[in-house]
């Protein structure tokens, strides 16, 4: 026979689970920050989220402290901005811009006006077919392609940025 000590009385079936496991246990199984709907939910902005793990900070105390900041690009493509808890905390100048995407306008150039509307037509059943196939989930094509890279070059011993969003590329640079 084995004998242990409880804190706790006791019942005619035993133990209670409870008072002898470390975490206390929930009816369901997991508790409201355990589901997978909580830790991986859907991003709440179109825009690249960047994890700092380490601090990146100057002589002067400066930079970039470890964290989680979004990055933007501002209006102009000139500088790309960084982002946390709604607050501006670095903006880093753009060395390359690059944009692939095609305007829509471009589209029909080529065609003639009835062409063009016959064009247009075909494409709004398309969009409708896809909208009633995706009814219950989310569209492929919809879904927004974000990255950011953050890399230190050895060589010009600064650190380079690599930001995408949709069709638009860039780079920003900055020395530390």
């Amino acid at each position: 026979m084995l004998l242990l000590a409880y804190d706790a009385t006791i019942s005619d079936y035993g133990p209670a689970i409870d008072k002898l496991s470390p975490y206390r246990g929930t009816l369901s199984g997991e508790r409201e920050n355990q589901k997978p709907s909580y830790n991986y939910g859907p991003p709440s902005t179109k825009f690249p989220i960047l994890a700092l793990e380490d601090d990146i900070i100057n002589s002067d105390g400066y930079g970039l402290k470890r964290g989680f900041y979004e990055v933007r690009i501002d209006d102009n493509n000139e500088f790309l901005l960084f982002v946390q808890s709604g607050k501006l905390k670095a903006k880093i100048p753009v060395v390359l811009y690059e944009n692939n995407k095609k305007d829509k306008k471009d589209k029909y150039k080529n065609l003639s006006a009835k062409e063009a509307q016959k064009q247009y037509r075909k494409e709004l059943k398309q969009k409708e077919k896809e909208r009633k196939k995706y009814i219950k989930g989310e569209n492929p094509k919809d879904i927004v392609f974000s990255n950011v890279k953050l890399t230190y070059d050895t060589k010009n011993d600064c650190w380079l940025v690599f930001w995408e969003l949709e069709e638009q590329k860039a780079i920003g640079c900055f020395r530390n």
